[in-house]
């Protein structure tokens, strides 16, 4: 005689203990099976416990055309795919913020850098005399040296040097402050004020 399908048939008409009975007959199996996938103690309870709360909301609908040990493998490895789909979008989900974290964490740290960088450009640009602030400002609207001299009444030579000069005390002031600037944001510095 089938001691599953005598209380299945007892739970379908709510008699006492039929549940109970089921519940110890299986639940330490299953949940052995639950934790064996799992690795996690408290997720493997937590399965168990819905199947059989699943199988006690139903009790008196429930149709079972397998064992009833077959029926709970069967809701168990359910339980167990369902699970895996949620970690592994979990996982993409957090691996996707994780990484767009990183990449919005890259552009603020390198819109503070330029703007820390500019804040320095300017405040060097400051120190210059006045002749080599008003050449360094005309080279960087793209004034052509020739151009600078007429408009400044000086000779193309002292225009050159100041650009020069200029460039020099940048490079330095920067170096100092900002170590971590690559050569080549010196070399297009050099590439407006030079050319």
């Amino acid at each position: 005689m089938d001691i599953d399908a005598d209380l299945l048939a007892g739970l379908k008409l709510d008699q006492q203990g039929s549940f109970e009975n089921l519940f110890n007959r299986h639940w330490e199996d299953l949940y052995k099976k639950a934790y064996r996938r799992l690795q996690d103690q408290s997720e493997a309870e937590d399965m168990v416990q819905d199947i059989f709360a699943t199988i006690w909301s139903r009790r008196h609908s429930i149709e079972i055309h397998t064992s009833f040990q077959a029926y709970l493998q069967g809701a168990l490895k359910y339980k167990i795919m369902k699970w895996v789909e949620r970690k592994n979008l979990h996982e993409r989900v957090s691996a996707h913020l994780l990484s767009r974290m990183e990449e919005m964490e890259s552009s603020i740290l390198e819109m503070i850098a330029a703007a820390d960088v500019k804040k320095s450009l300017d405040e060097a640009i400051q120190t210059f005399p006045e002749n080599m602030r008003k050449i360094f400002m005309l080279r960087t609207e793209n004034y052509s040296v020739r151009e600078i001299a007429e408009a400044l009444g000086l000779a193309e030579q002292t225009v050159k040097n100041n650009n020069a000069e200029a460039l020099r005390r940048l490079k330095a002031m920067l170096s100092t402050k900002h170590p971590d600037l690559n050569q080549s944001f010196f070399i297009v510095l050099s590439a407006i004020i030079l050319s």
